[in-house]
């Protein structure tokens, strides 16, 4: 009988959809809390005092501290990038096609983000003149926001994956680093050992050097001329901040079936472990950091991925409704802000403010049609790319079969010798 313990771990990357679904919802709870309710101090001061809170305030309040954690879960992005890459890498041994395959899933999605802000600010243009063209709230007009966003200085960045000037598209800060980590793993993966030593080594340095403090898109070297900024840097965020969970997560597939099968942690405490673990973040980044980003919490949540990814893994666990949402997490994650000012754009109809908004609940209309723009805008892009991407696969395996008879044929012709 044979030692299944030793077979190949066929991943089900459904569960990996599922995590991709919870990520990028968590970071839509996040943006939609941001622009769709102003602050507790400012609901306390203006609305209700907090002496005079109902038990459902308080609620709504605590729910709303709960949703600061929005770049740690792009470092669980960060993580399941690096697991799928490496399992992708695994089955692949032309670099050029790695780059073309995530050419055609990724940069379809990603232009269609920028139209998609395009397409609001125009909206908004269309129809509240005087937030485009007035200040209020104390806010400047919009249409600065928009010209920096339509200058083709601005339009060529964003088309290299540079992004500035994105107001509609402020998520977009995580991508640069998704791309280097494309471009450059092939490459680093052949030196895999070394690769792992010196991100490591500038991880530790960068903690010496810079604090718990993670560094902001501020920090980033800038080439100007003639005062005009022409090429933002994200290499040193993204060796000393990030490279090390693109690096974590390609551990976890290296190791999978060692891990898998000593991986004794039952269902239920993990599920424990997992809300210790996700209270213990927000607390530390609220009262010790301020909510600002930091490599505490970041910390945590390698730990609070571990232990949900493997956990997963181990035992099947599926949920579906947020596997749905995985598959189009993507489009998601790059139309989001944008779907969420039509909602500030509605509100403002009804009479509310555009920017400082005191309702209680608009927050939760913003996720809500946030998912619903994103879902109907999957079948623009990411849709029709990731089919594309499968009758690729299809085909490569029919050729590969092709030539796997035609060689098994050859062998078989060669006349054999007494030797």
């Amino acid at each position: 009988m044979q030692d299944t313990a030793r077979q190949p771990y066929k991943v089900n990357f459904k569960i990996i959809d599922w995590m991709r679904g919870l990520a990028s919802l968590y970071v839509v709870f996040n943006h939609s809390r941001g622009f769709l309710f102003t602050t507790a101090n400012e609901y306390a001061a203006k609305v209700e005092p907090k002496a005079s809170w109902r038990w459902y305030e308080w609620l709504d309040i605590m729910v709303m501290q709960h949703s600061s954690l929005s770049v740690e879960f792009v470092t669980l992005f960060f993580l399941l990038s690096g697991f799928s890459i490496a399992h992708s890498l695994s089955g692949e041994h032309k670099v050029g096609a790695f780059y073309v395959r995530r050419l055609v899933r990724l940069y379809p999605p990603y232009l269609l983000g920028i139209l998609w802000a395009f397409a609001v600010f125009l909206i908004i243009k269309n129809t509240a003149t005087d937030v485009f063209a007035k200040t209020i709230e104390g806010r400047v007009p919009l249409d600065i926001a928009f010209h920096k966003f339509e200058s083709l200085k601005v339009v060529i960045f964003n088309l290299l994956y540079m992004p500035i000037g994105n107001y509609l598209t402020p998520q977009y800060w995580s991508l640069p680093y998704e791309v280097i980590f494309y471009l450059s793993i092939p490459w680093f993966i052949r030196k895999f050992r070394l690769y792992s030593v010196l991100t490591v080594l500038i991880f530790l340095f960068g903690c010496y050097r810079f604090g718990p403090w993670v560094l902001d898109t501020d920090d980033a070297l800038t080439v100007k001329i003639f005062n005009h900024e022409i090429l933002t840097f994200y290499l040193p965020q993204y060796f000393i901040d990030f490279n090390l969970f693109f690096l974590i997560g390609l551990y976890f597939y290296k190791y999978k079936e060692i891990i898998i099968e000593k991986f004794k942690l039952n269902k239920w405490l993990c599920i424990g472990l997992l809300f210790v673990l996700f209270e213990a973040m927000v607390v530390v980044k609220a009262y010790k950091f301020q909510n600002e980003p930091n490599k505490v919490t970041d910390l945590i949540m390698v730990l609070f991925s571990f232990i949900l990814i493997f956990a997963s893994l181990k035992y099947q666990i599926r949920i579906k409704w947020l596997e749905k949402i995985g598959t189009f997490s993507y489009t998601l994650y790059v139309t989001h802000v944008a779907s969420i000012f039509l909602v500030k754009l509605a509100l403002y109809k009804l009479g509310f403010h555009f920017y400082d908004i005191y309702n209680l609940y608009s927050w939760y209309l913003g996720v809500i049609t946030a998912v619903f723009f994103a879902y109907v805008l999957y079948y623009a892009a990411e849709f029709p790319a990731v089919n594309y991407l499968k009758k690729l696969r299809i085909k490569k395996k029919e050729e590969d079969a092709v030539y796997s008879v035609a060689t098994a044929a050859m062998i078989n012709e060669v006349p054999k010798t007494d030797l």
